[in-house]
């Protein structure tokens, strides 16, 4: 399939990693293309849900609304991400979340009809649906554990570690070992100085804030708060962890607490 084609976000995705674009192409001309601006809803908790939603652009956060009308966001999908694919097998079939799209978005679905014949034909498709569910249990537990930290600081060092522990792994494939084995690694005559321990908010403060479950003001205090306690440093999305120990300390205490 050319590298133009209006269906390249299907080709890419992780869902039909595997798949040969050529044979696939037949099965892209009946999925659904849809528009989105900022603010709409996707889908409601409780509305069917007969098709997966592959975003080609824009955000998407999924959110979960209570009665009283307050709302927590889940997670925060992003181009070449997807929804639908734990909820369109299950026994009920319907959305236990909310979608709400964060900016304009345009999403590809693909019904279940259409998923079966792919996977029949391509039965790594299988494979790589089973993959992604067992990873989704694992990042909503971690979601779960850094809902779990009862106070304002105590979620944010969660997620600032969290997000440090996944950037530090793309930074191990680029930095040497030998490097980072250094005794200097990430101290002021480093040819990495502080490097190693500055993470980039993968989206705004704003929709961080929703992530955490807190108000957008609040969160901005926190980091103010954090930032003269000399914990990190920040600079707009870029935030340098100056004491990645205590950080992990307020962690363990607020799961302590729990106990």
């Amino acid at each position: 399939m050319k590298t133009d084609c209006s269906f390249k976000s299907l080709c890419e995705s992780p869902l039909f990693k595997g798949v040969n674009c050529n044979e696939f192409e037949d099965f892209c001309t009946v999925t659904r293309a849809r528009s989105y601006e900022k603010g709409e809803i996707i889908a409601s908790e409780g509305s069917p849900c007969n098709s997966i939603g592959i975003i080609s652009e824009g955000q998407v956060a999924v959110q979960k609304i209570s009665s009283s009308g307050e709302f927590a966001t889940i997670a925060l999908l992003s181009s070449g991400d997807f929804f639908g694919e734990d909820v369109i097998y299950s026994s009920d079939s319907t959305y236990s979340t909310t979608l709400e799209t964060m900016s304009h978005c345009r999403i590809r679905f693909v019904s279940k009809d259409i998923m079966n014949s792919i996977m029949n034909k391509c039965p790594s498709v299988k494979d790589n649906i089973l993959r992604i569910l067992s990873d989704r249990v694992i990042n909503q537990n971690r979601r779960i554990e850094l809902l779990s930290q009862k106070t304002l600081r105590e979620k944010i060092a969660y997620y600032l570690i969290d997000l440090f522990n996944q950037q530090q792994k793309k930074n191990d494939e680029r930095i040497s070992g030998e490097c980072r084995a250094c005794k200097d690694f990430g101290k002021e005559n480093c040819k990495y100085p502080s490097e190693a321990r500055i993470v980039e908010l993968p989206v705004s403060k704003e929709i961080a804030a929703k992530f955490l479950a807190m108000p957008r003001p609040s969160f901005s205090r926190e980091l103010i708060a954090m930032e003269k306690d000399g914990l990190i440093k920040v600079n707009g999305r870029k935030i340098t962890l100056c004491d990645v120990a205590k950080l992990e300390t307020e962690i363990v205490e607020g799961l302590n607490n729990d106990n």
